[in-house]
């Protein structure tokens, strides 16, 4: 990817962190000491932010590289070392105030787990902030009509997975165990962050990164029943 591409890949994911810190602000005032929950918290240091904006008492994270983990628990947060397609998180149901989960959920092939997970551990009417690149952005339409592949799921790059807007909403409010309380996006390819606000507020299902706050319901995890497969001995099998 050339220099060019990627500092406008940058700014994007500045724009997508900025929007998450403005809905945590948003919900902070619901929470008294809140524990914080970053799924895929890399060194920490997004973590902390969302930390602050939300006014969380506790941080946890997840992550799977142990020296970025490493990094994330000497900036004060407790994480653990998961694989997120295989095994269940170590905390108690009903034990989270919000999860947040930024730009992970396209490294998958198995999202059904860590979207029961993540549901599990939050307690009821608790929030989870999540975000993908939307695959139906403008610019992804674009290089589709072209015959070129879509940037959010390179051939040789890291996404396993393309959500497009309206199918990430319908994935989190599959079921009722979410109820989505706003769906946004952040980014308008390959527009600056000023001029891409208002494009996003007018067509957020063409923006580039799907950012969705859902509150927890009553309702039952909905997703390991959608796999096709079972859930044997902590693993998931849903190939075939």
């Amino acid at each position: 990817m050339s220099g060019r591409a990627t500092s406008r890949c940058e700014r994007v994911l500045f724009e997508v962190g900025d929007r998450i810190e403005e809905l945590l602000r948003a919900i902070a005032a619901e929470r008294r000491d809140p524990t914080l929950l970053d799924v895929g918290c890399w060194d920490g240091a997004f973590s902390s932010r969302c930390g602050a904006a939300l006014g969380a008492k506790r941080l946890l994270g997840i992550e799977v590289y142990e020296e970025q983990a490493a990094v994330a628990e000497a900036r004060g947060l407790e994480v653990a070392r998961v694989d997120l397609e295989t095994a269940r998180f170590p905390w108690q149901d009903d034990s989270v105030d919000v999860v947040v989960c930024n730009q992970v959920l396209e490294h998958l092939k198995n999202v059904w787990l860590p979207m029961t997970e993540m549901n599990r551990v939050l307690r009821p009417g608790g929030h989870a902030v999540l975000s993908v690149p939307n695959l139906a952005s403008l610019h992804n339409r674009v290089l589709l009509g072209l015959g070129r592949q879509p940037t959010s799921i390179r051939i040789f790059g890291p996404h396993v997975r393309g959500f497009a807007f309206s199918a990430f909403c319908e994935l989190v409010e599959r079921g009722g165990a979410y109820e989505i309380e706003r769906r946004e996006s952040a980014g308008f390819h390959p527009l600056p962050p000023r001029a891409a606000r208002p494009l996003n507020q007018l067509w957020p299902s063409a923006g580039h990164t799907t950012i969705v706050l859902a509150r927890k319901t009553g309702a039952a995890p909905p997703w390991l029943d959608y796999i096709g497969g079972e859930v044997e001995g902590g693993m998931q099998t849903f190939y075939g």
